[in-house]
């Protein structure tokens, strides 16, 4: 009785390890790359409304703190510039890291595939 509950056990996780390793390569192109892009595209959103860049925008020619004289007007224009600027290449800097994320997590099965197939090749040889 005993073995054959081992038996089938062993055969279960065993079963089970397979399908786990044929359904993974479906898992990563399919919820998991649509669970990685969904999250990219929050993360993006996320990050346009911290950085506020929008708003920048719109209010780049307005003047800060009510200050509507001359002085007040071309600090306040220069200042929105500079931030704006800044705010712009954080915010192209993260969308070109977010894309490279989503690229690095369509490549990188390949790639590992690619370097066991090379390197058994040359254990074999």
């Amino acid at each position: 009785m005993t073995q054959t509950v081992l038996g089938q056990a062993i055969k279960s996780i065993f079963l089970d390890l397979i399908w786990e390793i044929l359904y993974f390569p479906l898992w990563w192109y399919g919820p998991g790359l649509k669970r990685v892009a969904l999250y990219t595209v929050n993360s993006i959103k996320n990050t346009e409304h911290s950085l506020g860049i929008s708003i920048m925008y719109k209010n780049l020619f307005k003047p800060m703190f009510g200050q509507h004289d001359r002085q007040g007007r071309l600090i306040s224009f220069l200042m929105r510039v500079i931030l704006t600027l800044i705010r712009t290449l954080m915010f192209v800097f993260l969308l070109v890291f977010n894309l490279l994320a989503i690229v690095f997590w369509v490549i990188l099965p390949i790639f590992v595939a690619w370097e066991i197939f090379f390197n058994l090749g040359k254990i074999w040889s």
